[in-house]
């Protein structure tokens, strides 16, 4: 005798916006995920969709769930990110992983950012879902700028990168994966790794830091630790390029 579990049809949630002020919203899917937005500036533009599957795979009561953000501002912010609430634990280890994405402007910027949970994981993977160019944040005309991008698993392991400067900036982060015993960042899902950062301004601030409770490794640069906290730390001046800034902890 087989079983089939139980889905209802998806919920949708789609939303857009153009002009000046501020636009935000929150979802809460079940007790699955959650995620939300909020945008402000003299110019903003942009759309953002939430999907509920109401699948439950396998039957193991945790239903898939997908966001996406595409937007722009001029002299203004943009920040959004989700949390995975649930996780079928017996094989995945607990939930609690959360991924956010931010960017604070006096200049123009553009940010696209896309996150998925399910029983097994977050995955931040944005393959086909990125900005013109294949960037998930760029600032251009800006006499400051910060950018804020992470994951976080919940449970001791969690990668993230924070610049601030002027100029401009592209960061490029194409995918990162959160369950209860890892994180990757700006690797991982299946896709190939896309995790660079460049700036061109007078000067600048660049860190990326991974934490874990066994082993950090960053993959593109050879260096790693046992556990604890690894990072990288550059003040730079005229202009700043690192190729390669993914990063595994567990």
């Amino acid at each position: 005798m087989s079983s089939v579990a139980s889905a209802d049809s998806p919920t949708d949630v789609n939303v857009s916006w153009g002009g000046s002020g501020v636009v935000s919203g929150d979802i809460t899917a079940g007790d699955d995920a959650t995620a939300g937005f909020v945008t402000a500036g003299d110019a903003i533009s942009g759309s953002y969709t939430a999907t509920d599957s109401n699948n439950n795979p396998y039957g193991y009561n945790v239903d898939s769930f997908s966001t996406y953000f595409i937007g722009s501002v001029a002299n203004g912010f943009i920040n959004t990110g989700a949390n995975r609430n649930d996780s079928y634990s017996p094989m995945y280890g607990a939930a609690g992983q959360t991924s956010w994405s931010i960017v604070d402007t006096d200049g123009t910027a553009s940010m696209a950012y896309r996150s998925t949970t399910n029983y097994a994981s977050m995955v931040d993977g944005s393959y086909g879902y990125q900005l013109p160019g294949g960037h998930n944040i760029a600032v251009a005309g800006a006499t400051s700028y910060l950018i804020d991008r992470g994951i976080d698993n919940g449970g001791g392991e969690s990668g993230w990168v924070f610049a601030t400067g002027d100029g401009s900036a592209i960061l490029d982060s194409m995918v990162s994966t959160a369950n209860g015993g890892s994180v990757q960042f700006g690797r991982g899902g299946g896709c190939y790794t896309d995790a660079n950062f460049n700036a061109t301004g007078t000067g600048g601030y660049f860190e990326v830091e991974g934490a874990g409770d066994n082993n950090i490794t960053f993959n593109g640069m050879g260096v790693s630790s046992g556990g604890g906290a690894l990072s990288l730390v550059a003040n730079w001046l005229n202009n700043f390029s690192i190729g390669d800034y993914s990063l595994t902890a567990n």
